[in-house]
């Protein structure tokens, strides 16, 4: 039998099992603490996870323009920005986890689909690139310094040294019409993207911890860096809307390594997504608004 992601049963499955994970730790991990935990939250550190996504949406938005630059497709920084804020409310509301940046693709295509849908990928990838980075170094260095156990670190950083070992494997292999947009969008202008790829993963990180902040789970910066990398990774998951469910499942699993409970850590993957939605809904007000964007003259 064949497997359909977009069956009606999928669709439902993308809904369900998140609310089932999160009544699941509601129930386990005592819900009236978490809630409490919410209510007392820290409305600064809140607004400052707000203020960092914020910027972090728009240093996408360049990274974007840039990219598509590259590529020959006329993106004004303008459009780049708006399209951005309503990619990333779809992602946060639609479930998959892409139909924001498919929109984008779509809505400012211009002249040539296949340009638009290049550089929306490659600017996925750069980001991703950038926050594999850090995982990686964040687990070396917890690890070794004995912050992070090698029971808990060692799959997701064995993991991230085999993808980061693949990646030039797959460039290789890859057909050549998409080896020569990567080049021209990533290898091109590597210092750029990977300044951008790096600060930008950094302000989702920080993110995250400015929540932890609020709710009262410190985080030390190593701890941010190698543990909150894993955590979000788990809003890659497509059987989901925006990574609930499986964000704080992977919040109860790591972060009491860095001496955060259980209730806090899911209050604090809770906030973060409360924020995240919150930073992303200036989106709503593109929703019918399409660009048309094409070349000048």
């Amino acid at each position: 039998m064949r497997f359909n992601k977009d069956a009606p049963i999928w669709r439902v499955a993308r809904l369900v099992v998140p609310l089932l994970i999160l009544c699941a730790l509601w129930v386990f991990a005592d819900g009236q603490q978490i809630a409490a935990q919410l209510r007392k939250a820290n409305p600064w550190w809140l607004l400052a996870a707000v203020v960092i996504i914020h910027a972090q949406t728009q240093m996408c938005a360049v990274r974007w323009k840039m990219t598509a630059n590259r590529l020959g497709q006329f993106l004004p920084l303008r459009v780049a920005v708006t399209e951005y804020y309503l990619a990333q409310f779809l992602n946060q509301t639609m479930p998959g986890g892409v139909a924001g940046d498919v929109a984008r693709a779509v809505r400012v295509k211009g002249d040539s689909m296949a340009t638009s849908g290049a550089g929306v990928a490659i600017e996925r990838i750069s980001g991703q690139v950038g926050m594999l980075a850090i995982m990686i170094t964040g687990l070396s260095v917890a690890m070794t310094q004995g912050l992070v156990p090698w029971r808990i670190g060692a799959t997701p950083f064995i993991i991230g040294i085999g993808i980061a070992v693949a990646l030039p494997a797959v460039y290789f292999i890859i057909p050549e019409r998409v080896r020569n947009a990567i080049r021209r969008g990533i290898l091109d202008i590597w210092a750029r993207q990977s300044a951008l790829g790096l600060v930008i993963a950094a302000c989702n990180i920080l993110a995250f911890a400015f929540c932890g902040e609020a709710i009262g789970a410190e985080l030390s910066p190593i701890a941010a860096a190698a543990l909150v990398p894993v955590i979000l990774s788990a809003m890659l998951i497509p059987a989901s809307v925006a990574g609930w469910g499986f964000r704080e499942g992977a919040a109860v699993l790591f972060l009491p390594v860095a001496g955060v409970g259980p209730q806090a850590a899911i209050a604090t993957s809770v906030a973060f997504g409360a924020m995240a939605l919150l930073a992303a809904s200036p989106g709503a007000f593109f929703l019918r608004r399409p660009q048309l964007v094409r070349q000048p003259g």
